[in-house]
Formats: structure tokens, C-alpha cells, sequence
């Protein structure tokens, strides 16, 4: 070999020696910005899931204590509605004021506070001379002949009771023991 021949081997050698080294270059810059994107996205997955997490377990807080409310005030209404013991009629009496003015009215939904409504203006007659609420939870009127019992503090109490349910399985998606034919159903649905 003369020395242009070896000269030009050199440099062709040199430039596939700097291509390579560029190439290789290029190859870690791309895989380095490629597993970054991964990890972002890996992050971001993960953050997401911890909020799905704290959301839900927060849902489930407060459903829990929705549900231990709304059993708290159809307890209480139905005490109040059939007891003849005093000291009972007291308890759930101030039980009952405890939720209608406070407690319950954080988690309550509008079927729920309106037979709470309906219930409490009853309560404060004595049973006397109720009348019923006349738009449902979506402001439109009742039709009559949904209700089917009279406006008594009793059938509030199981109205409030029949609400309950409802809320608990429509807004909540429980499923209950099928009920056939109920006897009381929330008339503010």
C-alpha cells in the first residue's frame, strides 16, 4: 500500500470511527428521552391511581356516615312516630333535631331532606292536620296517585324510610332484597 492509499483508508476509517460515535450518540440521547417519556408517563399513571385511590376511600367515608345519618333519622322517626315512653320520645326527638339541622344536612340528597321536610312539619303539629309536600326532588309536582297513604306522622316516618332507600339505591347503587309490591314508596322520586 502507498501512503495516499494508507492515508485515505485512515480518514475513511476516521469518518466511520466519528459516524459511529455520532450514531451511538444519537442512539443514547433518543433512549434516554424515550425512558424519561416512560417514566413521566409511568408517574403520571401512578399519581392518578393515588387519586383515584384517596378519592374513593373518601367516598367511601362519607358514604358510610350517609348511611349511618339516614338509619339515624328513620331510627329516630319511627320512634318518634309510634313510642309512647317518654324518655324515648325526648332521645329521639333531640336525635331527630340533631340531623334535621345539622348532621344530616350535609349528605342528605333532596328526596331525603324533603321527606325530612314533610316528616319534621308533621312532628311540629303533633300529627294533626299534615299535608304533604307537593313537588318531587326535581321540583315538579306529585302526581296524587302515587301516594297512597294519608298524610299521617306514621306513613311520613316510613316515607322517610321508603326515601332513605331509594337514595341509598339509586344514587349509591345498592341492591336490596326485591320488594314485589312496596307498601310505601318515596313520593318525592
Amino acid at each position: 500500500m502507498t501512503e495516499e492509499v494508507h492515508r485515505k483508508w485512515d480518514i475513511i476509517f476516521k469518518w466511520f470511527g466519528l459516524v459511529a460515535v455520532l450514531a451511538s450518540a444519537g442512539w443514547t440521547v433518543h433512549s434516554y428521552r424515550e425512558s424519561r417519556a416512560s417514566e413521566l408517563e409511568q408517574r403520571k399513571y401512578a399519581q392518578g391511581k393515588d387519586e383515584e385511590a384517596r378519592t374513593k376511600d373518601q367516598n367511601s367515608f362519607i358514604f358510610q356516615r350517609q348511611a349511618m345519618l339516614y338509619l339515624d333519622a328513620t331510627r329516630a322517626a319511627a320512634a318518634i312516630a309510634t313510642s309512647a315512653d317518654r324518655q324515648t320520645l325526648h332521645e329521639m326527638g333531640e336525635r331527630f333535631k340533631q340531623l334535621y339541622w345539622g348532621e344530616l344536612v350535609v349528605v342528605e340528597d333532596r328526596r331525603v331532606e324533603l321527606a325530612m321536610i314533610a316528616f319534621g312539619l308533621c312532628w311540629a303539629k303533633d300529627g294533626k292536620d299534615c299535608k304533604r309536600i307537593t313537588q318531587n326532588q326535581f321540583g315538579k309536582p306529585i302526581d296524587p296517585a302515587q301516594i297512597k297513604a294519608e298524610p299521617l306522622l306514621r306513613n311520613f316516618a316510613l316515607e322517610l324510610a321508603a326515601c332513605t332507600r331509594s337514595a341509598l339505591k339509586k344514587d349509591r347503587g345498592i341492591v336490596f332484597g326485591e320488594v314485589s309490591a312496596a307498601n310505601t314508596t318515596c313520593p318525592y322520586d
